[in-house]
């Protein structure tokens, strides 16, 4: 695998930084491998945007900024704009197709899905964080499923764990599908 620079970026609420957190536990405690995640927010007081930044790798990671993520998702038009030109040639982006027009980038994967909706469809919209990460791990195939399923069993609430375990599904399950690419 190497090393994988992910930049997680939505509005407040999204889930970005349980996204977040979810990629880091997964590779770290579940998967032993080196994960950094670091956070920022907008200046606004309300509406704002949060990103994670998470670099997931097999050696020591050196230093945990970078500027040119190679797997970007955006949950927002405005956070979509803020980053889309910032993914390095050959990477991917994956955006809430809902809330997102995609601009063509030459060089770049770009995957729009439903994850709102998927999530609605698994029992609540505020599961499409998991979707996405569903989606994300089948996609790259960045870590092993059981470590994946068991971050999502340590850090998510158990009242809300079957619903989040079924969003999980439902991403894995986009990610087979023809999804607007």
């Amino acid at each position: 695998m190497g090393e994988v620079k992910l930049r997680f970026i939505g509005a407040g609420g999204h889930g970005i930084l349980t996204l977040g957190a979810l990629v880091g536990t997964a590779a770290t405690v579940y998967a032993g491998k080196e994960a950094v995640m670091t956070i920022s927010y907008s200046p606004a007081q309300r509406g704002g945007w949060s990103r994670a930044d998470v670099i997931v790798s097999d050696e020591p990671i050196d230093y945990p900024i970078f500027k040119s993520p190679d797997v970007l998702v955006a949950t927002t038009q405005e956070t979509y704009d803020l980053e889309s030109g910032n993914v390095r040639t050959g990477g991917i982006i994956v955006y809430e197709s809902s809330l997102v027009k995609p601009k063509t980038i030459e060089g770049v994967r770009q995957y729009g899905i439903p994850a709102i909706t998927t999530a609605m469809k698994a029992g609540s919209r505020l599961a499409a964080n998991i979707v996405i990460l569903g989606f994300l791990n089948k996609l790259l195939g960045l870590l092993p499923e059981e470590a994946v399923v068991q971050a999502i069993k340590s850090r998510i609430k158990k009242k809300y764990l079957e619903v989040n375990l079924k969003a999980y599904e439902e991403g894995k399950r986009l990610a087979g599908v023809e999804v607007n690419v």
